[in-house]
């Protein structure tokens, strides 16, 4: 069993690999390198954090880093010519965690529902698939669909 203190530690590792990864392209002197290595630090740390029980802030965190990653990984898609890293690589992890956070906080498929919706409008790199969630959401699978993309 892991200790509570050791939890917390985590939440908070994982806390500041979000923060870094939120300003990884903010300076002027940043590189794809960059973005690939913040996203595989994310990808690790989101395996531990999901080590420990799981808390909605956990959740509510690697919804944050879903986010990011998804806006992050519009750079990968750009560079696609000079990345060693897919993005998926990276964002399955991401909503690997997630759906199990979902499940393991035996949330019901309403707010599993209303969750996937707002991630969708916030990701514009089809990163949420939605499909994995089919068995949490039950009946509420149909009634969502990703946003139009242009």
């Amino acid at each position: 069993m892991l200790d509570t203190t050791n939890a917390s530690g985590s939440l908070a590792t994982f806390r500041a690999a979000v923060t870094d990864a939120a300003a990884v392209t903010t300076g002027s002197r940043w590189q794809i390198s960059d973005v690939e290595a913040v996203g595989h630090r994310l990808a690790v740390e989101v395996e531990i954090l999901c080590a420990h029980p799981a808390t909605p802030t956990a959740l509510d965190l690697v919804e944050e880093a879903i986010v990011i990653w998804d806006d992050l990984s519009g750079h990968l898609r750009d560079a696609h010519h000079v990345t060693r890293t897919e993005p998926e690589e990276i964002a399955d992890p991401l909503l690997d965690a997630h759906r199990d956070l979902c499940e393991r906080l035996d949330l019901d498929p309403d707010e599993i529902a209303e969750r996937l919706k707002r991630l969708l409008a916030r990701c514009h790199y089809d990163t949420v698939d939605i499909d994995s969630y089919a068995d949490l959401l039950g009946e509420h699978a149909d009634t969502i669909t990703s946003p139009t993309r242009w």
